[in-house]
């Protein structure tokens, strides 16, 4: 079944192709968050990702929680004390169409707060339709990048030092893993990446999970170029779909969306900061 055809709607996901299709793509979200230190597993009913040599927050959140009421407040709280022995600052859940509707309120009764309203958003792999290569080269990136790419992310993510100083490792990584994507485009006045493109590819599924351009080279068709170079990648890999995340009604929406991606379904981002457990 192609999860992105609702027979009833043709511009609309069902709540079982929905899920179907987060499903996937948390599946390949999992993967990604784990190389190569990371680990998989599950915390009763969530899936979860954590990665203490991965600074971003790919690398440690859970998602899918899937039962009763019970056992998603249960789940909570053992999150709770899973992120906290593994040393981070805060607990993070995704909550998709794969988490029961009424985390909302499961999530609020636990000291849970919403912190973000994303939509995920997909392109569908279609060579007849693929759009001509841009007008910038862009390549994969190569070891003399991570320290630039590492302080553009930084910049957008506005990450710690600490977090800043770790990335290049966890960056190297995932230079040797053919799984990954990291492509950058060239600066033509100064010798460093105007912009990089961070993805995946799991299963079939394509991720673009970080993007960005230097804020003196926006607004030149770069990041459109950056996209593009994922995408094809991805499919050269076997990607049936690419995915993408971003802020709902934001400007990465409309940039997403100008790329030939569509919004399939909404995703809500929820924490619990540890020391919230010890006041």
């Amino acid at each position: 079944m192609d999860p992105l055809h609702d027979p009833d709607d043709e511009e609309l996901l069902s709540p079982e192709q929905a899920r179907e299709l987060a499903a996937l793509v948390e599946r390949a979200q999992l993967a990604s968050g784990a190389v190569r230190d990371g680990r998989t597993g599950k915390v009763g009913v969530a899936d979860v990702v954590l990665n203490a040599g991965n600074p971003l927050a790919l690398g440690n959140r859970a998602c899918g929680l899937w039962g009763t009421s019970a056992e998603v407040a249960t789940t909570l709280f053992r999150l709770e004390r899973v992120f906290a022995d593994a040393g981070r600052p805060e607990a993070v859940v995704h909550a998709s169409p794969t988490t029961v509707a009424d985390i909302e309120g499961i999530a609020d009764d636990s000291g849970w707060h919403a912190v973000a309203e994303n939509v995920a958003l997909v392109h569908r792999l279609d060579r007849a339709d693929a759009e001509p290569p841009g007008t910038y080269p862009v390549r994969q990136a190569a070891e003399d990048d991570l320290e630039p790419i590492a302080g553009l992310l930084s910049d957008e993510l506005d990450l710690s030092e600490g977090a800043e100083r770790r990335l290049p490792r966890n960056l190297a990584q995932r230079l040797d893993d053919p799984r990954c994507l990291l492509h950058v485009i060239a600066d033509t006045e100064v010798d460093r990446p105007a912009g990089f493109v961070l993805g995946f590819v799991e299963s079939e599924v394509g991720l673009i999970e970080h993007i960005a351009v230097r804020p003196g080279r926006r607004g030149r068709g770069r990041g459109r170029a950056l996209v593009g170079s994922a995408v094809d990648a991805a499919a050269r890999a076997g990607a049936r779909l690419v995915a993408t995340h971003a802020e709902d009604g934001g400007s990465a929406q409309r940039f997403a969306e100008a790329c030939g991606f569509a919004t399939a379904y909404e995703v809500t981002a929820y924490t619990r900061g540890v020391d919230e457990l010890f006041d």
